[in-house]
C-alpha cells in the first residue's frame, strides 16, 4: 500500500490536493483530522505560578534582600 501525507490548511471550507500520477484513477481513502498542535491550542490555557507564593511573602525581609549575601558572607567571617 502506497501512502501520502501531507499537511495543509483548510480555507473557505475547501481542500485542494496534489495528487501524484501513481494515484491516477484508482481508489483511494481519504482521512481529515486537525492535526495535534491545532486540537492543543484548543484546550485550557496553562496555568502561570507567578505569584502563588505571596502568602509566604515576608515584607518586612524583603529590603534586606540586596544585601542578604555579603552579610551572611561577612558575619562568618
Amino acid at each position: 500500500m502506497e501512502a501520502i501525507r501531507t499537511i495543509e490548511r483548510v480555507t473557505h471550507g475547501e481542500l485542494h490536493l496534489q495528487v501524484p500520477e501513481a494515484f491516477w484513477g484508482k481508489e483511494v481513502e481519504v482521512i481529515i483530522r486537525t492535526t495535534a498542535r491545532e486540537s492543543a491550542s484548543l484546550t485550557k490555557p496553562h496555568k502561570r505560578l507567578r505569584g502563588s507564593l505571596n502568602k509566604y511573602a515576608h515584607p518586612e525581609r524583603m529590603a534586606r534582600e540586596q544585601t542578604a549575601w555579603s552579610d551572611t558572607v561577612s558575619d562568618a567571617l
